[in-house]
């Protein structure tokens, strides 16, 4: 059932994924199994790409049951970077009252950073460390954040120790201190800042990696949520590692995890996603806002690092 037209508002740039396509580092695989736009797809050039998109309704087609009152909505949908797409009806979604068109661009990245959070399945009184303040990474932060501080009636508690993220960068150690983290360290301070019971590798970069195994307890967890494409991944897994009994989790945000299909659905957690959205606000994060006819320099900016988050503005 086709919906018809949609006039683009904004749209985000995956700075994780998408800078993997732009550089060429990945493999020929399908997009993504679980969008319906994607799942016929083969990533290959020439490609259309990009899944995080907000626009207005402009017209529907005839057989649309609800067009009446689509027409002027604004929508969320999975589609490439595009300043018209046509897309069919059970593809969108109708934001939310109260949701801007900015924050809800969102939406993707904060599903994804809920679904590493899911996967960390951290305990009262665990300690964690966030490797990398991209994009994911000040999502996963911020959410860790939010849930660690809880009222019990008129009590307020702490569900787990500690939120400690690691980055290279200055700006994004400052940002990574609004969005609610506890310690806000470089690289060169991990040494002292003890072993954490629960490491997430959000930052895309080997040593980081390596970083989490080694700075994670004997018995603890590491999440590995980075898509390393065609890079190879040389890691130092001796006898210490031999001997701790880590587990390495890899966290992928396609499917719900085997252990929570009993409770959770992917509607369940879009609706919990629109909700953190709400709370967390999340364009406060974009550092800048181009015309698409600038894509090449947007993807060079992110590339190198100049620029944290980068949406198109239409």
């Amino acid at each position: 059932m086709a919906l018809g037209i949609v006039r683009s508002l904004f749209s985000l740039i995956s700075s994780g994924t998408e800078l993997k396509v732009f550089k060429g580092a990945f493999e020929h695989a399908t997009l993504d199994v679980n969008i319906e736009a994607m799942k016929h797809t083969t990533m290959k050039y020439p490609l259309k790409y990009g899944y995080s998109l907000v626009g207005i309704v402009t017209r529907c087609a005839s057989d649309v049951i609800d067009a009446p009152s689509l027409v002027g909505k604004q929508v969320f949908t999975f589609s490439p970077h595009s300043s018209l797409i046509q897309v069919h009806r059970n593809n969108v979604q109708v934001l939310p009252y109260g949701i801007r068109a900015e924050d809800a661009i969102f939406l993707p990245s904060i599903e994804t950073a809920l679904s590493i959070v899911h996967d960390a399945k951290l305990n009262e009184g665990e300690s964690v460390a966030v490797m990398g303040q991209g994009l994911i990474g000040l999502l996963v932060n911020a959410i860790l954040s939010l849930q660690r501080h809880v009222k019990v009636g008129s009590l307020a508690t702490d569900i787990f120790n500690s939120v400690t993220v690691f980055e290279t960068s200055p700006d994004r150690l400052l940002m990574a201190s609004a969005m609610g983290a506890d310690q806000c360290l470089s690289p060169s301070e991990i040494a002292g800042a003890g072993l954490f019971d629960v490491c997430i590798e959000v930052s895309g970069n080997p040593i980081a990696l390596q970083s989490a195994i080694d700075r994670t307890k004997p018995g603890g967890r590491i999440i590995i949520a980075s898509w390393y494409g065609t890079e190879t991944v040389g890691l130092k897994l001796g006898m210490d590692f031999h001997r701790s009994h880590k587990t390495l989790i890899s966290s992928q945000v396609s499917e719900i995890p085997a252990h929570m299909l009993a409770l959770w659905s992917k509607e369940r957690r879009f609706k919990l996603s629109w909700d953190l959205l709400r709370r967390l606000q999340p364009s406060r994060l974009l550092t800048k806002r181009m015309d698409l006819d600038h894509a090449q320099e947007a993807y060079e900016l992110l590339d190198k690092g100049q620029e944290i988050v980068i949406a198109f503005k239409y």
